[in-house]
């Protein structure tokens, strides 16, 4: 039997003119994309598995991939190719053999996402942050976000769908705010789709006073997708890092 080999990619992305992550028809995607020039490259079929899917619009700062084959690269001649080959708005920051039996989502320990809103107008941020005109506090934000830290079945702030593990271990979750920008970070075991983004919206709406604390409760306590309906706009979520 001819050897195979496994390798591993750490991607960043910017995500504005891909239609997610995962390969599909009729839609450009940062896996086809991707998937095609290693196939020119090693002149077979190629198939990335990755860390886990982003959607439209969500952008990645270490998002994880591997690929196996039966032809030999160096790992700096896979970077290299690849980072001369791609569009502008993909990049290769790593590539290394590793073992068969690594696998980019199913090896994953954890994973650390970050979601920008800016509370003043700069069209640099645009297509890069959620921008919020209305008046908020910091502090009711804070405490929705710590209220959802120890909620460990977070099924209403996730799209309706299967859910192998219902059950998030979330390490860390919380805000950085300069006056203008705020970052809220969350490190969890995993992620549900769209978990991230419908915890963003739902404590901004808390912060801005048209969702009260205990309504967020009562929605988390349901486990009911249909009942978390606030979701933040993809363009300020960034997968920063993948944890193995």
């Amino acid at each position: 039997m001819k050897k195979r080999y496994n390798y591993k990619l750490v991607i960043r992305y910017i995500g504005t003119r891909y239609h997610g992550w995962q390969r599909q028809p009729n839609h450009i995607t940062v896996q086809q994309v991707l998937e095609d020039k290693l196939r020119e490259l090693f002149k077979e079929k190629i198939t990335l598995i990755a860390s886990g899917r982003t959607d439209a619009g969500v952008h990645a700062l270490g998002q994880v991939a591997n690929f196996k084959t039966l032809s030999y690269r160096k790992p700096e001649e896979i970077k290299k190719y690849l980072n001369a080959t791609l569009p502008r708005d993909i990049g290769i920051l790593s590539a290394q053999e590793v073992p068969l039996s690594f696998n980019a989502r199913f090896s994953a320990k954890g994973k650390t996402y970050f979601y920008r809103i800016y509370t003043k107008p700069d069209p640099f941020l645009y297509g890069f942050g959620w921008y919020l005109s209305k008046k908020f506090s910091i502090k009711k934000i804070e405490e929705a976000l710590d209220l959802i830290k120890r909620q460990k079945n977070l099924k209403s702030l996730s799209k309706k769908g299967e859910y192998l593990r219902e059950e998030v271990d979330i390490r860390e979750l919380f805000l950085k705010y300069d006056g203008n920008i705020i970052e809220i970070h969350i490190t969890a075991s995993h992620f549900l789709r769209h978990m991230v983004r419908k915890i963003v919206a739902h404590a901004v709406r808390v912060g801005t006073g048209s969702l009260t604390i205990n309504q967020l409760k009562d929605i988390l306590d349901a486990g009911d997708p249909s009942r978390g309906i606030y979701i933040a706009p993809p363009e300020g979520l960034f997968l920063k890092e993948v944890y193995y």
